[in-house]
């Protein structure tokens, strides 16, 4: 008795891999943030200003989301036009923008997208360094810190449009927690 082959077409193949990647790539996020209630610190508390001066990273004693970007970085400049289009002109006071390149080159991405009263910082040592800091070598990576310093959620990469409605509420000042 032969037992007949299956077969399956590309667009099922592909789908697959996409079903595969998708599920990888959620549980990795899932795995990699911060879960409620943990006592975590920032990893990093030094940063670079626009003048080149060492800076604390966290100044404030309020609520901060902290991103980790690149101007190299198509999903950096993609969450950033969501950033601006979410916030719609407000500014955003609790927006700490960490740009790999150094704080200088966030000015004309956030200029772009119109997006006012962040925090421009640049690693205080190498990109690398900070990176391996973090614990997460690509960008965007968001971090909602508390109002005492500590890391209450981590998101490496793109978050969905709806979520990062939530992030942008806490940039504005209008929640505590993304």
């Amino acid at each position: 008795m032969r037992i007949p082959r299956m077969r399956m077409s590309m667009s099922t193949a592909a789908l697959l891999f996409v079903g595969a990647t998708c599920s990888v790539l959620v549980a990795r996020r899932a795995l990699s943030e911060t879960r409620e209630g943990q006592q975590q610190t920032f990893p990093v508390d030094e940063a670079r200003d626009l003048k080149g001066r060492v800076v604390p990273l966290l100044g404030r004693k309020e609520p901060t989301i902290v991103m980790i970007n690149s101007r190299t970085c198509p999903w950096c400049k993609k969450s950033l036009t969501d950033i601006g289009r979410i916030a719609a002109g407000r500014p955003l006071p609790r927006l700490t923008v960490v740009t790999l390149e150094g704080a200088a080159a966030a000015t004309p991405m956030l200029a772009l997208e119109k997006i006012t009263g962040a925090t421009l910082l640049g690693p205080a040592r190498t990109a690398a360094e900070l990176q391996r800091a973090l614990g997460h070598t690509g960008t965007p990576i968001f971090v909602a810190v508390d109002a005492n310093g500590r890391v209450i959620r981590a998101m490496p990469g793109y978050p969905i449009y709806e979520e990062m409605k939530r992030w942008v509420a806490v940039m504005a000042g209008d929640e505590n927690s993304p």
